[in-house]
Order: structure tokens, then C-alpha cells, then sequence
């Protein structure tokens, strides 16, 4: 029988029950583990309160009752406040039923669940430790100071094996003297470092440590380690953003005060404007120019300010311009403003939008430079310039430009393409040498030696072939000069001294070419003194009817004729201005522009007049085609050319034009093809392309487009032609210079 009063005394929770499974006794320690008082239960109705707390420990004392084996296991029930106890337990049979001992384990259940909740939070915060015996001389590492060092899992960790992954420098320098202050002095550390993992990755790290000590020694250290080179490198990237910021704000500080010390001593007059066209900043040389200060002009719309009053009609045109400009075209002409003597003086003057990443015009820079004594000396160029030209078309001997090196033709004369035979597209693809004779090949290359040593030769006979293979007998004298770029040319004069005769069909051909210059320059003198006196005729009598009508009404009527006459006539002045201006002027800016998207933008200007004649486009233009040219001069031909292709269309038919291009020696060949009107070649081809000729009787033709057109192509050294046949249509092939 077992001992009851010993049972009940023991410390431990301890029960017996007997078969049926009612509680013999139990110590004291039992009722206190599950806070039951002992004499207010019923014995026989423990088990049934046991039920209620620990459902594990009842099933296994009902399964008991069935076998003889010691069952182990564990088991917890609630006390007050929902604090779970955990305890050990085991059952044994004995001769009155069986005994039940229990082991309270909660602390180590709170240890467990500790570690890992310990684990999971280094996990997720990517916090390794670390443990250091420094009696012992033991290290031991956490997965994760394994995976930060990038370590397999079976690497045995040593103090100094973990020194050697501490970069070469203050790096490891701070750990060592951080470990060793920690064992000597027990001071804690804290410090970021670099580390270079086993993969030879270079990590930044958070490497901290706290000591425990006893008697004052040392006895172990705890630490951890975190991975912080996303959070570094991101601190270190700002620091230097922030450093870059600090050198932008910097520099632009001191740009702004190059920009204002530039743009105050500059000879330029320079102003800003906003896209409502009022004066935002102006610089000192135009204010001194027009003896203004700031405030006369600033807010103010640009062409109310003092300069502009030269006149009404500058002001006009300005504001048109401005239009334009706003819009993101680029302007520039020559306009006449007042100096502060009220004086009229020429300026070159341009608009030039500046564009937001939107391309959108953000704000406009105007700028103009005085050009009184270019204007004037253009004037006496215009004339010397004619003058010569003349001169070189007409002169009877040969004039030619070589390059000095390869000897490939640059430019000739009429003279000697007439002598030789040759065109000049013929000419340009060959060299000096192609036409000088075999047997006359050394001597010739020792006069280029001679020219290129002492900058000029002869003159000296020699000869040239022509293209029938015949001897042309010459007198040559050859000069060296050296254009802007640096590249070495040959100016070579060359006198045919052919017999009397063929200098008489030489002379001859010479006055035929200058009875044609004489002619276009009669015509065009013509033009200009019929179109102007025609003007003027009707001035006069327009004046005369005024003076002598008493009417008021038919007076008004009068004024508003000569409004109409003085309108016309500054037409007509605007429109021979256009030509003078295309073929004087000798700088011309020129850019490379995509043929194809030149076209579409053009078709797009005039969207409404497609759709209103619903005319039929086809693009046959390649992407890639570019092309050398003055924007401006390239726009005006695209727009005279595809207008008149619908202006003059067939009656019967609704509009097509077709667009499709070539390579051919040299030029893109653009051809644009309608299925219009066509024009009687025979009959007008020779008038053209002339000025102010028209051929359908349209009100509304001014017989200036082509005439134009072809001057701008001129201009661009290239060339235009038609193809036409009544009721079929036109083709115009128009000749892009290659190297313009």
C-alpha cells in the first residue's frame, strides 16, 4: 500500500487514483499546482474537473486503465488572466491504481517560444549575433552573421578569422581596438564598417558589442551584426547629391553673374520677351543706344517701346513677325529703329523662341546688331559684285578653280567649258590631269610644283583636250590661294589661242551669253519700270480726281482706291525686294532637314485646302532621305508647288499628288506630279518660270509664285525643270544640291 502521508507531503504535484480513476490523495504540492483547495472538492469527482483543465492528462489516464506502460508526456491548462501553465507528466501503474507525478516546464516553454521569436526577429530585421568566451577563447555565430558574412553554415568562426573579413584600413582598425578595448577596459561599442564577405563582396555593416563582466574582468562579450549597405550607400549617395547641389547652386550663382556681366557688355542688343511679346530684361548696350533706362521699356509690348517708332510700318511688321515667332519660327530680317538722336538706323534684327521640354515656346529672345555700314557697303558690293560677275561670265578667256592636291575641277567659266567642250557636271567629276594631253602630263606636274612653291606659275603654253579628243592650244597662268578653311585651291587663267576663226566663234559665243544676261537684266528692268510706272500712273490720276471732286463720299471712295494702289505697289516692292534679297544674300543659314517630314508638315499647313478639294496625296518619300538647305527657302517651294498643283486642278477630277524622289549626280531629284490643268510647253515653257506670268486666267494668280520658287532653288545651287501636257498634268522635278 502506498505511503498516503508520505505522498502528501511531497514537494513535488504528485496523485495517486485508483482504477476507477477517482483521487486517492495527492500531495500538497497537486492542489496548489492546479489552485484547487483540498477540502472543497469531492474525491470522486476529481477527475472530472481534471477533464475540464487538462484534456491531454485525462485521455491518457482513461487510456491507463488499459495497459501497464508508463505514458509520458506534455500538457497545459489556463489559469487566471489566460496564463497558460505547461507541465511534464507521467503515469504508472501500481498495485492500488496508478500514480501520476507532474514537472511544472513553463520557463522552459517561455524559453523556447523566446528563441524563436528571437530567431524570426533577426530574420526579419537581418540581425545577425554573435557570442564571444573570452575565457574560453569560443566564438559562435548566428545564421544570419553567417549569410551577412556569406559563409557556409559548417564555417567554424574564430576571432581572428573574423578580423580578416574587416576591410584593410580604419576599418579593421576600429574592431580590433573596439575588442580589445571591450576585454581590457569592459566598454561596450557601436560602430559601421566595411566588411568583404568570403565572396569578395564589399558590404557595409552595424557591428555592435556589449560586455558582461565579473569581479571586474571580462567574462563575455554579446553582440550583433546588421546589414546596412542599402541604407549606407543611400546616405552616402545623398551626401553627395547633396554636395552636387550645393557646387550646382554654386556655379550657378557664378554663371548667372558671367551671364549678366556677358550680356551687359556685349556690342549685341539683347532682350527677353514672354510669349505675349511684353519686354522682360533688355541689356545696357540697348538701353544706351536708345538713351532709355530700364524702366521706359520694361513690361512693356516690345514694339510700343521708343525703338520702334520709326514707323508705323515697322511696328506692323514687328508684331507679325512676333506672331510667328511665338508660334516657334525662327525670324530674322533686317529691320530700321531709333538710335537717341531720333535717328533711323539698320539693325539686324531676329526672333528667336526658346522651347520648354514640352516643346512648347516658353519665352523669346530678341536680339539686333548695327549693320548701317554693312547695308550701305552692301549696296556698293551689289554693284561691284554685278560688275564682276559679269566680267567673269563674259571675259573670252577661261577662268578655272582646281584643288591643289587632287586636282578635281571646283568651278569654270563659260570660256572654258566652251573650249573644252565639257559641262559642267561632266567637269566636276574630273581632274586638271583628265584633260591635259599624255605627252604633256610631266610638264604640266612640274607647274603645279611650281605654283605650289612659289604661288604661282606662267604664263606658259600648253595644251588641253577637249571632249572630241582634240588639241586645244592655250596660254595658261596659274595662282595659288587658300580659302577659310585651310584647303589649297588653283586659280587658273586660261587663254585659248586657237585660229582667228575659232576665236571668232569663241567671241561669238561670248556676245550670245552676254546678249542673254542683257536680256534678263532688260527684262527684269522692264518689270521693274513698267509695274512701278504703272503705279505711279495710277497715283496720278487718282490724285488729280481727288483735287478736283467736290463730292465727300465719292472722296472717301478716291482715298480708299489709293489705300488699295499703295497697297498693291508695296506689294509689288515686297515681291521684287523677295528676289533681291534670295539672290544677294550671302549668308544664309542652312541646315539638314528630313526631306519626308519637310513634306508631311508642309501638307499639314494646308490641312483645309486638302480636305476642301479633297485632294488625294501620295508620300512616296523615304525616311531616311536628308538633305542640305535654307528652311525657310525649302517651306516656300514646298507651299508653291503642292498650292498650285490643287489652284489650277482639272474640272473633272478631284485632285492627286504624287511625290517621289532620286539620286542622280550629285542632286536629290524631288518630283512632284498632279493630274491638273498641265500647261502648253511649246507655247509658255520659255515664260515659265518668269515674273508675273500666268497661263489659266485665274483672278487670283499673281504670276510670282514659280518665278520665285526658282530663284530660291538658285540660291540653294540646285535647279529646277517641268514635265507638263495638257489635261494629263504637271510634273516639276526640282534639283537639291548634294554639297550645298
Amino acid at each position: 500500500m502506498t505511503n498516503l502521508l508520505t505522498m502528501e507531503q511531497c514537494p513535488a504535484p504528485m496523485a495517486l487514483f485508483d482504477k476507477k480513476l477517482c483521487l486517492l490523495t495527492a500531495s500538497n504540492a497537486w492542489y496548489d499546482f492546479f489552485s484547487i483547495s483540498k477540502e472543497s472538492i469531492d474525491k470522486k469527482l476529481f477527475f472530472e474537473i481534471l477533464q475540464k483543465k487538462s484534456s491531454s492528462l485525462s485521455n491518457a489516464l482513461l487510456y491507463a486503465q488499459n495497459t501497464s506502460e508508463i505514458i509520458e508526456s506534455e500538457d497545459f491548462f489556463y489559469k487566471s488572466q489566460n496564463i497558460a501553465v505547461w507541465f511534464l507528466y507521467k503515469i504508472q501503474a501500481s498495485e492500488d491504481g496508478f500514480l501520476v507525478y507532474l514537472e511544472d516546464i513553463s520557463a522552459k516553454k517561455e524559453n523556447e517560444k523566446n528563441k524563436i521569436f528571437l530567431a524570426q526577429t533577426s530574420r526579419v530585421a537581418c540581425i545577425g549575433t554573435w557570442f564571444f568566451d573570452v575565457e574560453n577563447d569560443i566564438l559562435e555565430w548566428s545564421p544570419i552573421t553567417r549569410e551577412i558574412f556569406e559563409v557556409p553554415s559548417n564555417f567554424i568562426p574564430t576571432i581572428e578569422k573574423t578580423f580578416s573579413f574587416f576591410k584593410e584600413g580604419i576599418h579593421i582598425e576600429k574592431v580590433i581596438n573596439s575588442i580589445n578595448n571591450a576585454i581590457e577596459k569592459g566598454t561596450s561599442f557601436d560602430y559601421e564598417v566595411l566588411i568583404v564577405t568570403q565572396k569578395e563582396n564589399e558590404k557595409w555593416v552595424r557591428f555592435r558589442g556589449d560586455v558582461e563582466q565579473e569581479n571586474g574582468h571580462t567574462k563575455k562579450i554579446y553582440g550583433t551584426l546588421k546589414d546596412i549597405d542599402h541604407k549606407k550607400n543611400t546616405e552616402l549617395q545623398l551626401a553627395l547629391k547633396e554636395k552636387q547641389i550645393k557646387s550646382t547652386k554654386r556655379a550657378l550663382s557664378e554663371n548667372k553673374q558671367v551671364f549678366k556681366s556677358i550680356f551687359n557688355s556685349t556690342f549685341q542688343f539683347t532682350g527677353f520677351l514672354n510669349i505675349k511679346g511684353r519686354l522682360i530684361d533688355i541689356n545696357e548696350p540697348a538701353l544706351s543706344f536708345g538713351g532709355l533706362q530700364s524702366e521706359d521699356v520694361i513690361n512693356k509690348y516690345f514694339w510700343d517701346t521708343y525703338w520702334w517708332k520709326s514707323s508705323d510700318k515697322e511696328q506692323k511688321k514687328l508684331k507679325r513677325n512676333f506672331k510667328k515667332a511665338a508660334k516657334g519660327e525662327f525670324i530674322r530680317y533686317e529691320a530700321k529703329v531709333l538710335d537717341k538722336n531720333k535717328e533711323t538706323v539698320y539693325v539686324d534684327f531676329s526672333l528667336k523662341p526658346v522651347f520648354d521640354e514640352k516643346k512648347r515656346v516658353n519665352f523669346l529672345i530678341a536680339e539686333g546688331r548695327i549693320i548701317q555700314e554693312m547695308v550701305e557697303a552692301r549696296k556698293k558690293l551689289k554693284e561691284s559684285e554685278k560688275l564682276h560677275k559679269t566680267l567673269l561670265e563674259l571675259s573670252p578667256t577661261g577662268l578655272v578653280l582646281n584643288d591643289a592636291l587632287s586636282g578635281e575641277f571646283l568651278d569654270m567659266n563659260n570660256s572654258f567649258k566652251n573650249s573644252t567642250g565639257y559641262t559642267t557636271q561632266e567637269l566636276l567629276k574630273m581632274t586638271h590631269l583628265d584633260v591635259v594631253p599624255k605627252d604633256e602630263k610631266n610638264k604640266e606636274l612640274r607647274a603645279l610644283k611650281e605654283v605650289l612653291n612659289n604661288g604661282k606659275y606662267g604664263p606658259y603654253e600648253g595644251h588641253y583636250l577637249n571632249k572630241n579628243n582634240e588639241l586645244v592650244p592655250t596660254l595658261n597662268t596659274r595662282v595659288l590661294i587658300t580659302n577659310s578653311s585651310g584647303r589649297k585651291l588653283i586659280w587658273s587663267v586660261i587663254q585659248d589661242i586657237t585660229h582667228i576663226k575659232e576665236k571668232e566663234e569663241e567671241l561669238l559665243e561670248v556676245i550670245n551669253v552676254a546678249s542673254e544676261q542683257n536680256n534678263r537684266l532688260l527684262n527684269f528692268a522692264h518689270i521693274v519700270s513698267h509695274n512701278l510706272r504703272s503705279h505711279a500712273s495710277n497715283f496720278s490720276m487718282l490724285i488729280e480726281l481727288l483735287g478736283v471732286e467736290e463730292d465727300v463720299f465719292k472722296k472717301v471712295e478716291i482715298i480708299e482706291m489709293l489705300n488699295s494702289a499703295s497697297s498693291n505697289m508695296l506689294e509689288t516692292i515686297a515681291n521684287l525686294n523677295e528676289i533681291i534679297a534670295i539672290n544677294t544674300n550671302l549668308n544664309i543659314k542652312t541646315e539638314t532637314v528630313n526631306l519626308k517630314e519637310e513634306i508631311d508638315e508642309a501638307f499639314t499647313n494646308i490641312s483645309e485646302l486638302i480636305k476642301g478639294t479633297f485632294t488625294e496625296v501620295e508620300n512616296n518619300i523615304p525616311e531616311n532621305v536628308n538633305i542640305n538647305v535654307v528652311k525657310a527657302y525649302l517651306e516656300s517651294i514646298l507651299l508653291n508647288i503642292f498650292t498650285n498643283a490643287i489652284k489650277y486642278k482639272a474640272p473633272k477630277r478631284y485632285p492627286k499628288i504624287t511625290i517621289n524622289c532620286e539620286h542622280v549626280k550629285g542632286f536629290t531629284i524631288l518630283s512632284v506630279t498632279d493630274n491638273g490643268l498641265g500647261i502648253d510647253l511649246e507655247k509658255h515653257g520659255h515664260k515659265l518660270f518668269g515674273m508675273y506670268k500666268t497661263f489659266h486666267g485665274n483672278r487670283d494668280a499673281r504670276g510670282i509664285g514659280l518665278f520665285i520658287t526658282k530663284n530660291q532653288i538658285e540660291a540653294m545651287k540646285g535647279k529646277i525643270e517641268a514635265e507638263s501636257e495638257l489635261d494629263k498634268g504637271t510634273t516639276f522635278k526640282i534639283y537639291f544640291n548634294e554639297n550645298y
